[in-house]
């Protein structure tokens, strides 16, 4: 029962994340309590906003005009509870998840985030972390970030609170497979679009997830 209502939390927390995330990317008041669609207008019910069920159940378009909304909801929402459920144990890396999966889904919409959200929690991290070897590496990983933005102009200046928190949140093992995994999914993003340029904190955080999903993994056997 405890594990079903973990799965339960976590389906409405990336639901209400990506609803969050939607509404500030079109430039829609949060504050705007109950859901509507966003082509007719239409006020939703509570039927309609049961996570990945709903959208299941109406293949992705919206019950009252049709139009179609698209069925990665129901595949985020999916992964996200399983997932979620799996960092769960951990509520340093749970919450570090969820406030880097709004992170990746501003960016990837308007290659741009709020990355000052990420403020407060980092320098929680930081007095959680002080005197460990580790700040050493996040001291390295500051200069050369701040190097690669303001005279290399390789990366966003909104990268690097990303890139501190992972390194204060991860073992110096863990921060490297990351990073190897984000640059070779952005690598292969970049071949199939023929793009010059990619918003890099998904795939900062898909490289995250991977490699703390396969350390734990490890860990368990």
């Amino acid at each position: 029962m405890e594990n079903l209502l973990i799965l339960i939390l976590n389906a409405v927390l990336v639901s209400s994340i990506m609803c969050l995330a939607d509404r500030i990317n079109h430039g829609i008041n949060v504050f705007i309590k109950q859901s509507f669609c966003w082509h007719c207008g239409h006020r939703l019910k509570w039927y309609d906003l049961i996570p990945v069920f709903a959208t299941i159940l109406t293949r992705g378009h919206c019950r009252y005009c049709q139009k179609k909304f698209g069925l990665h909801y129901a595949i985020f929402e999916f992964l996200g509870a399983f997932i979620g459920s799996c960092l769960f144990s951990n509520t340093i890396v749970w919450i570090t998840a969820y406030l880097l999966f709004f992170l990746a889904l501003e960016d990837w919409h308007n290659e741009r985030i709020h990355s000052d959200i990420l403020i407060p929690w980092f320098l929680y991290l930081f007095i959680q972390n002080w005197g460990e070897p580790k700040l050493l590496m996040t001291c390295m990983v500051l200069t050369i970030s701040i190097l690669l933005v303001y005279y290399r102009q390789a990366l966003g200046a909104g990268d690097i609170p990303v890139l501190l928190v992972l390194t204060l949140i991860s073992t110096t093992h863990l921060f490297a497979l990351s990073l190897l995994i984000a640059s070779i999914f952005g690598l292969v993003y970049l071949g199939i679009k023929q793009a010059k340029r990619l918003p890099f904190v998904p795939f900062l955080y898909i490289g995250w997830l991977v490699a703390t999903l396969i350390e734990k993994t490890l860990i368990n056997y």
